[in-house]
């Protein structure tokens, strides 16, 4: 048999319009099938919106290319045009993939041709545009039948893009769609010159009409939400950056909230008169990684945690303690000082593999700076580089011993023995915080015993892993004139996902099964019991302060839980927050608000009759949840971070 010389001759002739466009309307509608057996539809209108607005809004990123395509056909010489082609697909291209472009480059050779490679990414994807017009149009133009051959990568692109890393990366699913589509469009503009090298205007007019009214007419609130649970839904997400706009209240903040509370204050709130002990204290403050509440508190793990259960029995339990992240370095910033995300101050620090965003430059006092003044020993072990004071997320600290170096998490033995070292090195009369951070349990939950299987079944041999250390802990605190004056103080700086939601891991979302954590205190003068008052993280910097009786700062958001410690009926008048990954969100009572900047959606959820977060009362609801949401904008318009015209990054 013989088989036909596949190999076309390059046509170097732009795409023509309305190619781009319908390729887009493709990739769009390809979006749409595979979501259809992905996603739960609520009714037939939302599914036949849902893929209204997924294709139109596919086909209108086409046209744009379309546009500037006409305009670049103008110019007097082909190479000139191509030219023009590189540069606008790498300035777009370098727009959508910049978190990706600027992470990738300070990796090789600790960052120091790290620019040379940020320019190299967005000119290399610039330039991968121009070829793939030249491939497409020269195998559409191709007079054999074995030509569409060639779009079977654009398939597989398509399946894969839909299938791998569905809960992240949404800049890599975008460049995978674009070039999908302008490789379909460039191949069927080759076989539409070929056919017929002078289509009829009209038709394409209305066509383009068609798109524009549909592509810029925003989708309702629940359609958005549809949409972006698909990572092949690129339309949607370049217009929510460009122009959709996040649903807005008139409606006054929430009854129940203390004003105050939602402005920058000045001043200090006096410590507490009740006192655990009257002795110097020693307080140990615990941080475990993704930890999720009921990988502790969950039915049946007591029977398998020996040392958390005796704090279950001896100490206070929170029951319903959030992280204010879901990020370690989030969460832990704000722990230190007070403030929610946005109030600080982020830019890239650290050296190759450890550069991000850090709030090294934030002025912000730290807790623990307020103890060394005043005069209370500090010690850190530090597991993570970006722990270390230098990084800000964690600053404040006299003394600190560095167990760790680069990207590696440190192993709990690593941490946990200097740590009791400096217990047990505590003078009698020494006030004395401790803090640490374990990294156990954490992806690929590869320490525990159990090393093969279901990965919560790993994770959870890492929290049993991570129990056998806080037993070290628990027995050292409990030696000699130590356990007349010391507590310990246990959380974790965010949850885990193990597909909830359609997520894994932590970071990418702020749903409950990345912010609800343990929180657990335990020592000297604490008494035993079980505490439902919503709390944070944030309130354990004001809580330490009290205990060593220093006064805490207005800035700081959280508040004292000490009275509550002791005496279990202290009345909390603080909102609380979350935020992370341009997603925001806040806790009134059993009612949660969801504000996502980059999607441009809201949730609400009644988290009393839907834990699991799974029916959204937005629109149902709307006088319940508009209170809520004026109360979440006002708060973070008062007190974001803006010194200096500088502008926050709103991306951790």
């Amino acid at each position: 048999m013989r088989f036909p010389n596949l190999r076309p001759r390059l046509d170097f002739r732009l795409p023509s319009w309305p190619c781009l466009s319908l390729a887009g309307a493709f990739v769009g509608l390809a979006d749409v099938v595979a979501s259809t057996v992905t996603t739960t539809f609520p009714s037939v209108s939302a599914r036949l919106l849902h893929a209204l607005f997924d294709i139109s809004t596919a086909a209108l990123l086409g046209l744009v290319a379309d546009l500037l395509v006409i305009l670049l056909s103008r110019l007097p010489r082909k190479w000139h045009a191509y030219l023009g082609v590189i540069l606008f697909s790498t300035l777009f291209l370098n727009w959508v993939m910049e978190r990706i472009f600027v992470r990738q480059a300070d990796v090789p050779l600790d960052g120091k041709v790290s620019l040379l490679l940020r320019l190299a990414f967005a000119l290399g994807t610039g330039l991968g545009t121009a070829v793939l017009m030249v491939i497409g149009t020269s195998v559409g133009a191709a007079r054999h039948r074995w030509s569409p051959l060639a779009l079977i990568p654009a398939g597989v692109t398509l399946v894969f893009n839909f299938r791998l890393y569905r809960d992240d990366y949404v800049e890599a699913h975008s460049l995978a769609s674009f070039y999908v589509l302008v490789l379909l469009g460039s191949f069927l503009s080759g076989k539409v010159l070929r056919a017929n090298p002078a289509p009829r205007l009209r038709p394409r007019l209305i066509w383009a009409g068609a798109i524009l009214v549909l592509g810029f007419w925003p989708p309702s609130n629940s359609v958005r939400q549809l949409l972006f649970k698909s990572p092949g839904s690129v339309g949607a997400w370049i217009s929510a950056n460009v122009f959709w706009t996040l649903p807005r209240t008139d409606a006054p903040i929430h009854p129940d909230v203390d004003s105050r509370w939602l402005s920058v204050r000045e001043g200090m709130r006096p410590p507490s008169e009740a006192r655990p002990t009257n002795e110097p204290p020693v307080v140990v403050l615990l941080t475990i990684d993704a930890t999720r509440r009921d990988a502790i508190l969950g039915e049946g793990r007591a029977a398998e945690l020996k040392n958390f259960s005796k704090l279950m029995k001896e100490g206070a339990v929170f029951t319903q303690a959030r992280s204010p992240g879901s990020q370690t370095a989030v969460s832990l910033s704000a722990l230190f000082t007070g403030k929610y995300f946005s109030e600080l101050r982020w830019e890239k620090f650290g050296k190759g593999r450890t550069r991000f965003d850090y709030p090294a430059t934030d002025d912000t006092e730290r807790f623990v700076a307020r103890l060394t003044d005043f005069g209370v020993s500090t010690f850190k072990v530090v597991s993570l580089t970006f722990l270390r004071n230098d990084f800000g997320v964690a600053r404040g600290f006299g003394e600190e011993e560095i167990v760790t170096e680069g990207r590696r998490h440190a192993r709990g033995k690593e941490v946990v023995d200097p740590l009791v070292r400096r217990l047990r090195n505590a003078a009698p009369d020494e006030p004395l915080f401790l803090y640490a951070h374990l990294t156990e349990p954490h992806a690929p939950y590869d320490r525990g015993k159990v090393k093969a299987g279901l990965p919560k079944k790993c994770y959870l041999s890492e929290v049993n892993l991570a129990d056998d250390f806080v037993g070290q802990v628990i027995t050292a605190l409990s030696s000699g004139n130590l356990a007349r004056r010391s507590m310990l103080i246990i959380s974790a700086d965010h949850g885990e996902a193990f597909g909830e939601h359609g997520t894994y891991e932590h970071t990418k979302t702020i749903y409950e099964e990345q912010l609800r954590v343990p929180l657990f205190v335990w020592g000297a003068g604490i008494p035993a019991r079980w505490i439902d008052e919503p709390v944070s993280l944030v309130d354990l910097g004001p809580t330490l302060l009290d205990l060593f009786k220093v006064p805490t700062p207005d800035f700081m958001v959280g508040e004292s839980l000490l009275p509550l410690l002791l005496t279990g009926e202290a009345r909390l008048t603080r909102p609380l927050f979350a935020e992370g990954r341009l997603r925001r969100a806040i806790f009134l009572g059993d009612l949660k608000v969801i504000v996502d900047e980059r999607r441009k959606t809201v949730e609400a959820y009644d988290l009393a009759k839907d834990p699991d977060e799974l029916v959204n009362i937005f629109d149902s609801e709307p006088d319940r949840v508009q209170t809520a949401l004026a109360t979440l904008n006002l708060y973070f318009e008062n007190r974001r971070e803006r010194r200096d015209g500088y502008t926050p990054i709103y991306k951790p």
